[in-house]
């Protein structure tokens, strides 16, 4: 009996050497997961023109499920993503997500589940995992959304974070002219960081002009792709649509058709003249709106 019982022994230490020795986990004998601390944040931004919710954060000494997890310190932040567009949107947290340490240290993630990948009207959870030393302060700790080229978001890890700053903002508008035989108002502008899409190259923001459109005549109109007649002039600078839904034609009697057009343009610029060009067919029918928006 004493015998067998060594061998027993000595074939479970064996066994055990070659499991750990292959990597293997062997209950009792691998790590833990620590303690979890869960905050409740609730933050919300735009980007890329969708809605991003910063759920929580969780801090521990470690995540089990996060094959690069340290045992010093780990943040884990839960978003969720709500695609309230009408065209599918995706990126990866890996190139737009860092986390500013104090001290200005920045470290980019550790581990993230979900890509996001959003058809329209769809809503996505993702977790992205930061090595974090355990005594940090989470309401020191800022999330930075944006690749290094975008109009980039710095969201301050703590409820009721002040995000005012990143919303679109809106200036009512009243301009008229006649274009291509249109009457055309000039509604409001509205300033953003993103568009469907996309997010804004850094040092720029997007202006989105609304309009309203009637057509007296006794014909359909056809003025065509805003992206060929309309431009946006500030200063010396002249930008050209990047999203439009101006229709390309206007049914004889149409009143209040509405639709949109988006121009980049640099943040700090408040004077802006909206173009309509002359086309070939009609080079002396152009028009211009004039207007100032809100900072």
């Amino acid at each position: 009996m004493l015998a067998l019982l060594a061998l027993l022994v000595l074939l479970g230490a064996g066994l055990f050497v070659a499991a750990r020795a292959f990597g293997a986990s062997v209950p009792g004998f691998g790590p833990s997961q620590s303690a979890i601390t869960t905050t409740s944040l609730s933050t919300s931004f735009p980007y890329a023109g969708v809605n991003v919710t910063l759920v929580n954060a969780q801090q521990a000494q470690n995540f089990l499920d996060d094959p690069n997890t340290r045992t010093d310190g780990m943040l884990r932040l839960h978003l969720q993503a709500t695609n309230s567009t009408s065209i599918r949107i995706s990126w990866r947290y890996e190139d737009i997500a860092q986390l500013i340490l104090p001290g200005n240290i920045i470290v980019k993630p550790t581990y993230v589940k979900g890509v996001v990948d959003l058809a329209a009207g769809k809503t996505q959870s993702s977790i992205v995992d930061f090595a974090v030393p355990a005594g940090d302060d989470l309401a020191k700790l800022t999330l930075r959304i944006g690749a290094v080229n975008e109009a980039q978001l710095d969201i301050p890890l703590k409820a009721q974070a002040d995000l005012s700053r990143y919303l679109p903002r809106t200036t009512t508008l009243n301009g008229r002219a006649v274009y291509f035989g249109l009457n055309w108002t000039l509604q409001s502008a509205t300033t953003s960081l993103s568009i469907a899409g996309e997010q804004a190259v850094r040092g720029t923001h997007y202006v989105t002009l609304a309009l309203s459109v009637n057509n007296t005549l006794s014909q359909t109109a056809i003025p065509g792709s805003p992206y060929d007649y309309a431009r946006l002039q500030s200063g010396k600078t002249t930008a050209i649509p990047v999203d439009s839904t101006l229709p390309l034609s206007f049914q004889a009697g149409a009143n209040g058709v509405t639709g949109t057009v988006s121009f980049p343009v640099p943040q700090k610029i408040t004077s802006f003249t909206l173009l309509f060009l002359p086309q070939a067919q009609n080079s002396n029918d152009q028009a211009a709106f004039t207007f100032q928006i809100s900072t």
